[in-house]
């Protein structure tokens, strides 16, 4: 697995998620469950952000989230054997933490929603997330109807974690949307 080419969302990545039964769900934002996430990991990547980073975005449900139960147990090992250590570490941070516990120090602390446990996150890895919720936002809300934004309600809160490109989409996405 090689960190510094940015890998199609085909073969090993696509069969992964459908094996994992991304294929067959529809995700809030009224579309398959598969196209969301391909569309988070385009969205990064037109963002110019490195390829784990894009891998994560793929895989950024992979684990369940605290909006989004999975109904099986994901192997670790299997992720990263398809997405590499760092795509794998991001994507099981966003799914694991409860994002409302993000503190804004350096190092941040957060819960682990899956043992309740306060862990520290390093400053790269929190803008990994930050810029993650940024790119996962900005591919569904869109779609969604005005009284099914409260999801991205919180992310005004770590906004300024994330990465440049994804601060900018964001204040482009809100203008848009509020312009009707």
């Amino acid at each position: 697995m090689t960190d510094d080419v940015l890998a199609p969302p085909t073969g090993a990545r696509l069969e992964l998620l459908k094996t994992l039964g991304f294929a067959e769900l529809e995700h809030d934002s009224h579309v398959p469950f598969i196209s969301h996430l391909v569309g988070t990991r385009r969205v990064l990547a037109e963002w110019g952000e490195r390829p784990a980073m894009c891998d994560a975005g793929l895989f950024h449900s992979a684990y369940g989230t605290e909006y989004f139960p999975v109904d099986q147990d994901v192997d670790r090992d299997q992720v990263i054997a398809v997405i590499g250590p760092d795509a794998e570490r991001i994507a099981h941070a966003w799914c694991t933490i409860r994002r409302d516990t993000i503190e804004l120090g350096q190092p941040s602390t957060v819960i682990d929603r899956t043992t309740d446990q306060r862990i520290e996150i390093d400053a790269a890895l929190l803008a990994d997330i930050a810029t993650l919720w940024a790119a996962d936002t900005v591919e569904q809300i869109a779609r969604m109807a005005p009284d099914e934004h409260g999801f991205a309600s919180s992310l005004d809160d770590v906004l300024h974690l994330a990465r440049p490109a994804a601060r900018e989409a964001v204040a482009a996405t809100y203008l848009r949307l509020s312009q009707g």
